[in-house]
């Protein structure tokens, strides 16, 4: 099963919870820690814009909650969940 995000957040990692609790129908907080998988702080920083003002673009993917989250990005950052 495939899940595109939908959450409002503009904090990726936040939609990557918010949608996995959604998806196993759980609380968040039941959620093994999302930094056992991947640093958030670092997944929000890697497709940051640079000094220079220009936009990157990739993928990273990572398990997560017996889950594999893909994370691309090229203008907004595409969120999903298989």
């Amino acid at each position: 099963m495939t899940q595109s995000l939908t959450n409002e957040s503009n904090e990726i990692h936040e939609q990557i919870i918010d949608e996995v609790a959604a998806l196993e129908d759980r609380d968040p907080l039941e959620l093994p820690p999302l930094y056992d998988a991947v640093e958030p702080d670092a997944l929000e920083s890697i497709f940051s814009t640079t000094v220079g003002g220009t936009t990157r673009v990739g993928r990273v993917e990572f398990p997560y909650a017996d889950h594999t989250i893909i994370v691309e990005f090229e203008e907004e950052p595409v969120v999903r969940i298989e």
